[in-house]
């Protein structure tokens, strides 16, 4: 196995798996959380992950496009669905994401309503990066098989 399909395969699953694990366990939780404890939660949650997550996406996107450019036929068709899905996983978080968490870790808790209002879409968002990763994932796992 070359090196770019090694480090494609560790970085993009580790953060596909990353990103279905806020999914699958925290956002449930954070569902019944009341809005204060939400936020703090929240707010301590991602700026812990928020260290690592984009280093994988961008390595991910970076070594799917050099094994892309190092295959060839469906292999490089794969890896470059994979290296197209990750970037527009990683603008989509940039420009929605990123910015809706901003605007519920700022917003106070005396403004449960909107609180709950911007969680909810966060939490749709993130359940369509998740899959949007993980789909892509899959693109770059069945690339370095061929």
């Amino acid at each position: 196995m070359s090196a770019w399909a090694s480090l494609m395969l560790i970085a993009g699953g580790l953060f596909a798996g990353g990103a279905a694990t806020f999914a699958w366990s925290r956002v449930p939780i954070w569902r019944r959380m009341p809005v204060q404890k939400f936020i703090d939660d929240f707010e301590e949650t991602l700026r812990r992950t928020d260290k690592v997550q984009p280093a994988l996406l961008v390595a991910a996107i970076a070594s799917a496009a050099g094994f892309a450019l190092a295959s060839d036929g469906s292999a490089r068709v794969l890896a470059l669905v994979g290296a197209a899905g990750f970037v527009a996983t990683l603008a989509t978080s940039i420009m929605i994401l990123v910015p809706l968490q901003r605007r519920i870790v700022a917003t106070p808790p005396a403004e449960a309503k909107a609180i709950y209002e911007m969680r909810a879409r966060w939490f749709r968002g993130h359940l369509g990066r998740s899959m949007f990763a993980t789909a892509s994932f899959v693109a770059v796992a069945v690339a370095a098989t061929l």
